[in-house]
C-alpha cells in the first residue's frame, strides 16, 4: 500500500492511499462473511447460504459497498500508527475503485499543529499606576449623596438641585408636533453632568406644566425641534452629613466625620482602578503573547469556538425582538475565534513546557479570595473548588499568565483620573489656549 500526505494551507492535510486488488482482497472476503451472516436466501437458514453462492450473486455489490469502510480503517490506522494529532474527523473526498486492480482513497483532514514557541519570556509591558484626583472623590461623593436623597415637590425648579419630569414631542419645520415622535415621563437631574446643555438651557427656572421648545439632535446627531411640557417638578433634598449617614454611606462603624468617609471613597475608587489595572497587564500579557508567537489554528478549532460564541449570543437576546443573522455574527466574530485558538494553544504548550499545575494552595488562595463574594468560609468554598474542573482550569489560566507577566519586563506609567466636570474644565482651558495661538 502506498500512502502520502499531501501539505496544504495552514493546518489541512491530505492522505492519498493508493491500494492493490491483493491488499484489498482480505477487507473484501471480511465484508463478504459480513455479509453472509446477515443475509438469508432462499433453501437456506439465515447466515447459513454457501459462501460460493452469495459471491457469485453480490460480490461486486459488496467490494463496493465496503469501500468506505476499507477507507476509514485505512486512515484511522495511520493516525494511530503516526501518532497523528487531529482535529475533529477526517472527510473522504475520493473513492477511485478500478475493478480487480487498484482503489485511491483521498481522506482530507486537519492536525493540532506543533506548537513552537518563540518568545513568551522577557516581554515588554506596560503596566497603569492610577493617580486619583480629589476631583473623582468629590463626584463619588456627591453620587452618594444623591443615591440617598429624597425628592420633595416643588411648582418651579430655582434652581439646579431639582428633578425635571418632562413629555416631549419632535416638532417638523411648521412648528406641528409629529405623529408617534412623542415621548413620556422623562426625568432629568438639572445639575448632571451627563444632561446635555441644550436640555440643561432649556429647563432652567422652569414650572410644573409650563411648555417651552428646545434645539436638540437626535440619535444620529442630526438637529431635531422639540416642544417640552413639564410635568412634575421635584427639590432634592439631601441627606443630613451625620455620622449616621456616613455609616449609611460606607457600611462602616467606624467612620465619624466627613474627612473620614472621602479616606474610605478615595481608597475604594483606587482599589477599583487598581483592578482595572491589574486586569489590563493580565489582558496585555495575553495579547502580547499571541502576537508575538506565530501559531497556526485548524479552521475547525476557529468553527468549534464560533459555535459556542453564536450558542451564547443567542441565549443572551432570547425573547429580543430582532433578527439574528448567523453568517454575520459568525463573520464579524472569527478574528476573536482566531485570538482564542492561538491563545488556548500557546497555553497549552506553555503548561507542558513549563510543567504548570495546580495544587491545593492554589485552589485555597483562590477561595479566600472570594470567600466574602459568597459570604462563605474559604474551607467550604475550597472544598467545593477542589471538585470543581471550571474552577480548576480558571486557576491554571491564571497561573500561565502569572508565569508571562512574573517574566516579563514591566514599565510602570501614572494616570491621573478626575471627574467628567474637571475633565470638561481642562478640555475648555486647552481649547481656549488653542484659539489664541491661531490669533
Amino acid at each position: 500500500m502506498d500512502i502520502n500526505i499531501i501539505e496544504s494551507e495552514n493546518c489541512k492535510r491530505e492522505l492519498v492511499a493508493k491500494l492493490t486488488y491483493e491488499e484489498l482482497t482480505p477487507h473484501f472476503e471480511k465484508a463478504l462473511n459480513d455479509y453472509r451472516k446477515k443475509v438469508q436466501l432462499p433453501g437456506f437458514r439465515k447466515g447459513k447460504a454457501p459462501l460460493s453462492m452469495i459471491k457469485k450473486m453480490y460480490n461486486d455489490a459488496i467490494e463496493y459497498s465496503a469501500l468506505e469502510d476499507i477507507a476509514n480503517e485505512i486512515f484511522r490506522n495511520y493516525l494511530i500508527e503516526n501518532k497523528i494529532p487531529i482535529v475533529g474527523t477526517g472527510t473522504i473526498t475520493d473513492l477511485d475503485y478500478k475493478p480487480k486492480e487498484t482503489l485511491t482513497v483521498k481522506v482530507e483532514f486537519e492536525i493540532i499543529p506543533e506548537v513552537v514557541l518563540s518568545t513568551v519570556k522577557g516581554i515588554e509591558l506596560t503596566k497603569t499606576k492610577y493617580v486619583i484626583d480629589e476631583s473623582l472623590v468629590d463626584e463619588e461623593l456627591q453620587y452618594v449623596r444623591f443615591k440617598n436623597a429624597t425628592f420633595e415637590i416643588d411648582g418651579q425648579a430655582l434652581d439646579n438641585e431639582y428633578m425635571v419630569t418632562i413629555d416631549t414631542v419632535e416638532l417638523d419645520e411648521a412648528g406641528n408636533p409629529i405623529e408617534g415622535k412623542e415621548e413620556k415621563n422623562l426625568r432629568f437631574y438639572l445639575n448632571s453632568d451627563y444632561l446635555s446643555k441644550e436640555y440643561k438651557k432649556a429647563l432652567q427656572k422652569i414650572k410644573e406644566g409650563e411648555e417651552r421648545e428646545v434645539d436638540s439632535k437626535d440619535k444620529d446627531g442630526n438637529p431635531v425641534k422639540l416642544r417640552v411640557k413639564c410635568t412634575k417638578v421635584e427639590k432634592v433634598i439631601y441627606p443630613e452629613m451625620n455620622e449616621e449617614t456616613f455609616k449609611k454611606f460606607s457600611g462602616k462603624d467606624d467612620i465619624k466625620t466627613e474627612e473620614e468617609l472621602r479616606n474610605f471613597l478615595r481608597e475604594e475608587i483606587a482599589k477599583a482602578y487598581n483592578e482595572h489595572g491589574e486586569q489590563d497587564i493580565r489582558n496585555k500579557a495575553v495579547a502580547e503573547v499571541v502576537k508575538l508567537n506565530e501559531v497556526k489554528v485548524p479552521d475547525k478549532y476557529v468553527d468549534s469556538i464560533l459555535d459556542d460564541y453564536f450558542k451564547g449570543y443567542k441565549e443572551e437576546h432570547k425573547g429580543h425582538n430582532h433578527e439574528i443573522n448567523e453568517e454575520e455574527f459568525r463573520n464579524s466574530s472569527r478574528g476573536d475565534a482566531l485570538f482564542t485558538g492561538k491563545w488556548f494553544l500557546i497555553k497549552e504548550k506553555l503548561i507542558d513546557q513549563e510543567k504548570i499545575e495546580v495544587n491545593d494552595d492554589d485552589i485555597m488562595k483562590f477561595a479566600e479570595k472570594n470567600a466574602k463574594m459568597y459570604n462563605l468560609p474559604a474551607d467550604k468554598l475550597f472544598e467545593f473548588y477542589k471538585q470543581n474542573d471550571d474552577v480548576k482550569n480558571s486557576v491554571l489560566n491564571n497561573k500561565v499568565v502569572d508565569f508571562i507577566i512574573e517574566n516579563a519586563t514591566i514599565t510602570e506609567v501614572e494616570e491621573v483620573k478626575k471627574s467628567v466636570t474637571e475633565q470638561a474644565k481642562e478640555k475648555k482651558k486647552e481649547s481656549k489656549k488653542e484659539t489664541k495661538k491661531e490669533k
